[in-house]
């Protein structure tokens, strides 16, 4: 029964934050491709919060077509009522302690503004944030111009990065 209530929520998200739920409402062409990801640390609890800020009808397209291919590639690595636009968001986002350990990012909702889509996860860092490794590819395997941005802010400090296609993971300093 659970499972059940869980992929109904999954896909109710996933239909709100869709462009299809707002059929008389088209998105125009933007010229660039551009996600931020605004990142938040407290070493006291090791709690990270992660929001992420896409356009939507692109984030919609890079989503379902990472499905599609999980889906042919790996049948198994489709959790069952998780939302396509939260699997490719915990696909795509990458950090890492400093033992390389990812962080677990579980979602805790989203919204849309507009032509924007607002994502919202959580996760803990075990034992410390020393040495964090942050990746950004959300879009990298559609759109071949996409730029993301990192916003970081940990122990009184805010880190920007800057993330575009081929890059390797940068280290939190």
């Amino acid at each position: 029964m659970v499972a059940k209530v869980i992929a109904a929520a999954a896909v109710a998200v996933a239909l709100v934050l869709s462009p299809a739920v707002l059929p008389n409402e088209r998105a125009d062409a933007h010229p660039l491709h551009t996600s931020l990801a605004e990142l938040s640390y407290d070493p006291k609890t090791g709690a990270v919060a992660l929001s992420l800020r896409v356009f939507v009808d692109d984030f919609t397209k890079a989503s379902l077509a990472f499905q599609k291919k999980q889906s042919v590639a790996r049948p198994s690595a489709i959790v069952a009522g998780q939302s396509p636009l939260v699997a490719y968001a915990l696909a795509s986002f990458d950090l890492r302690d400093a033992h390389a350990r990812r962080v677990g990012f579980v979602s805790c909702g989203g919204k849309r503004v507009g032509d924007l889509m607002w994502l919202c996860f959580r996760g803990q860092i075990p034992g410390g944030g020393n040495g964090l490794r942050v990746l950004s590819q959300i879009m990298f395997d559609t759109y071949r111009d996409q730029i993301n941005i990192v916003q970081a802010s940990y122990s009184g400090r805010k880190v920007n990065m800057l993330f575009t296609p081929g890059e390797a993971a940068k280290v939190l300093q």
